[in-house]
């Protein structure tokens, strides 16, 4: 796990010599919150907040690719309390592509690996397609489907909030 925080790094740090502030070309930060609403196989859930840091360098003017970590934790519904069921979390590291269709819109696919948090959690593929839209420069709005297997899927639809840091 250690090997892939230090290939992030590098990787964020070799692009940030060349950051361009034209559109979505260059190297951008952005840190975000979302909600979600579980949809597949996460009967005992009610529903999930988190937050996020998410890199991404433009290299054209409509594709970036894209790199993400973050935590989301997934509240218990009641019934399933009583039966001794606990909250769990999920800290997905994924990369993946950002195209722009327009300046304002983009979609997203991202693949990686999610981490499970709670009691006898595991590692699983992690994977998320989406749809966003850029409000200004610095705020965009998005919809996901984030999915994790193992043995097994299970996923949430979710909303988020970002904000990008530096440039204009």
């Amino acid at each position: 796990m250690k090997k892939v925080f230090l290939f992030a790094a590098l990787v964020a740090a070799s692009f940030t010599g060349m950051s361009q502030d034209a559109g979505i070309r260059g190297l951008k930060f952005n840190g975000g919150i979302h909600v979600d609403i579980p949809a597949s196989n996460m009967d005992a859930y009610s529903m999930g907040v988190g937050f996020d840091v998410l890199g991404q360098y433009g290299f054209t003017d409509n594709l970036a690719v894209v790199f993400d970590a973050g935590y989301t934790n997934y509240m218990v519904k009641s019934k399933y309390k009583d039966l001794g069921v606990k909250s769990s979390g999920i800290i997905p590291i994924r990369a993946g592509i950002r195209y722009f269709p327009t300046s304002k819109i983009y979609i997203n696919g991202k693949g990686g690996v999610g981490i499970g948090t709670g009691e006898g959690s595991t590692t699983m593929t992690a994977y998320s397609f989406g749809a966003g839209y850029m409000i200004n420069s610095k705020i965009d709005v998005s919809a996901s489907y984030d999915g994790y297997s193992k043995n097994g899927s299970m996923g949430s639809v979710g909303v988020r909030v970002g904000y990008f840091f530096g440039g204009k």
